[in-house]
């Protein structure tokens, strides 16, 4: 179970290899809407995007394991 810091220092440490990946966005969540304990890691992609994305992401400093969820968005467009 992650902490908020644990999950903030994971989305950081490996947001830019998420969004290569295929993710426009990243975020951290409460991983009750999830069905998980403690906080997460989400993954925006496109609805109709393949992606190959890893079930945990690592925060550098405390080595936790934090799960990473994927949620299918459209990507945002500023009007």
């Amino acid at each position: 179970m992650a902490t908020r810091a644990q999950a903030d220092k994971a989305r950081a440490a490996h947001a830019e290899t998420l969004a290569r990946k295929g993710a426009h966005a990243v975020g951290v969540e409460d991983g009750k809407s999830f069905g998980k304990r403690g906080f997460v890691v989400v993954a925006y992609v496109e609805p109709e995007k393949k992606v190959n994305l890893p079930a945990t992401v690592k925060s550098d400093a405390d080595e936790i394991e934090v799960p990473l969820v994927v949620e299918r968005a459209e990507m945002f467009k500023a009007e």
